[in-house]
């Protein structure tokens, strides 16, 4: 595996259309198995996941977010897809669905990078309307 670093530009559109971007910026590690791209890191007390581990798996068309410790959360994203998914904290089990507008994975000049745009939902009701752009770069 090795190293990497990693930066997340999170996007919130609510339903009056403002936007709300968080940006952080972490350490992990990459590896690639049978096709597919890896990436691990821990969460920090930045995000309120800290006791948290994320895995970012991913193919050409489709992305796979694991997070496992002080919550437990599976979204998947492919476009078209609506992904129904459990995200679980030590005090409640929130029902989310995924529905996947936009994804775009390529490798530029040494960088990865992951394009997301889905709405969020909840008990059939919109969150709002979500963008995310990861870039991961080998720290050398």
């Amino acid at each position: 595996m090795k190293p990497v670093k990693i930066r997340i530009v999170s996007t919130v559109k609510d339903e009056k259309g403002k936007e709300q971007p968080t940006e952080q910026f972490c350490l992990g590690r990459m590896t690639e198995k049978n096709g597919k791209q890896y990436v691990f890191y821990e969460e920090s007390a930045v995000t309120g996941l800290e006791g948290t581990r994320t895995t970012l798996k991913w193919e050409a068309e489709r992305i796979i977010i694991l997070r496992n410790g002080t919550l437990e959360h599976r979204q998947e994203f492919c476009q078209g897809l609506v992904d129904k998914s459990l995200y679980q904290t030590p005090y409640i089990k929130i029902p989310l669905e995924t529905a996947t507008k936009y994804l775009n994975t390529y490798f530029r000049k040494g960088v990865w990078h992951l394009e997301i745009e889905y709405t969020l939902s909840h008990g059939g009701q919109p969150y709002g309307d979500m963008k995310i752009l990861i870039d991961i770069e080998e720290d050398t």
